[in-house]
């Protein structure tokens, strides 16, 4: 059984709401939503949905005290 490609969405969005999240993580999310897109997984509405997902997520991210 595969994982949804929602869920994993999901899961990349949450990590962007922790501190220690690694620098840029949100270039990784962007990629990985743009080709769950362009395979196929996720309509135009999905893909829009997660892209203000994460647009939120950015402008609310946590920074690290390092």
């Amino acid at each position: 059984m595969s994982v949804s490609v929602h869920i994993l969405i999901d899961q990349d969005l949450d990590e962007l709401n922790h501190a220690g999240c690694p620098d840029r993580y949100e270039t990784l999310v962007l990629h990985n939503i743009t080709k769950f897109y362009t395979d196929g997984a996720l309509t135009l509405e999905e893909f829009d949905h997660y892209c203000k997902r994460l647009d939120v997520a950015i402008a609310h991210r946590p920074r690290s005290a390092a």
